[in-house]
């Protein structure tokens, strides 16, 4: 069964609850958590909920053989203000998270500043050329978008890699978000994602990608419950 008939038959699109009105707090359970813990909520309280939440994310997903580079935005833009502050970033560090649980070995390159500390421009392309340096199977960077240092050298530096597949992944606010200007690379392929629930397609997406990914799919077909019942094959 080649790549695209194993996505076709994802066990994707199972629920939607996704809220009408989008708050920093509303985006998933993971995402809300860390705006709390960003926002200087209670360490002792909110660690453990955060690692729970991850745990049920990630429950009765296959590993991933292989060697994943993350390049996360960790510039100023990432952190927002306002009602907005903390969701944007706090959704990058959602999907790292549950990155970290899937993959074999994910390492990951902050660009700007830290996931607890955002400050500075981004330098999308100096995070790529860190990541490459890797020799991983698959390099994922997460960015709002904004490439306010030297706009264009990410995608001129990822047309002149001849490694891993590179993919972005836009981490936006909402469903409605405009990234019509916010794509700094063009040519490579990209997906936007804004809550949990997109992650369910998210990884799929990014893992069909890497020479790894057609197995990691397999068995997620495979440990479907309508498969396991004998409903597909």
């Amino acid at each position: 069964m080649d790549t695209p008939t194993i996505l076709a038959h994802l066990p994707l699109d199972r629920h939607d609850e996704r809220p009408a009105a989008v708050t920093a707090t509303n985006r998933g359970d993971i995402a809300a958590t860390l705006v709390h813990r960003l926002r200087g909520g209670p360490a002792a309280e909110l660690d453990p909920a955060l690692a729970g939440y991850v745990r049920a994310a990630t429950a009765g997903l296959p590993r991933l053989a292989a060697r994943v580079a993350l390049v996360l935005d960790c510039s100023a833009s990432m952190r927002g203000y306002g009602e907005r502050e903390w969701a944007v970033l706090s959704q990058a560090v959602a999907l790292r998270l549950v990155l970290a649980e899937v993959c074999e070995r994910l390492d990951v390159i902050e660009v700007g500043g830290r996931e607890d500390a955002p400050v500075g421009a981004t330098d999308l392309a100096l995070g790529l050329l860190d990541a490459a340096e890797l020799e991983p199977g698959l390099v994922v960077i997460v960015t709002d978008g904004y490439e306010n240092t030297w706009p264009g050298d990410l995608a001129r530096v990822a047309a002149s890699l001849a490694g891993p597949p590179v993919l972005l992944c836009h981490a936006a606010y909402s469903h409605s978000d405009d990234l019509a200007l916010r794509d700094p690379a063009p040519g490579l392929p990209s997906r936007a994602f804004w809550h949990e629930q997109d992650f369910e397609h998210l990884l799929p997406w990014l893992f069909a990608h890497s020479p790894a990914g057609k197995a990691w799919i397999r068995d997620l077909v495979l440990s479907a419950p309508d498969v396991q019942e004998g409903g597909r094959t």
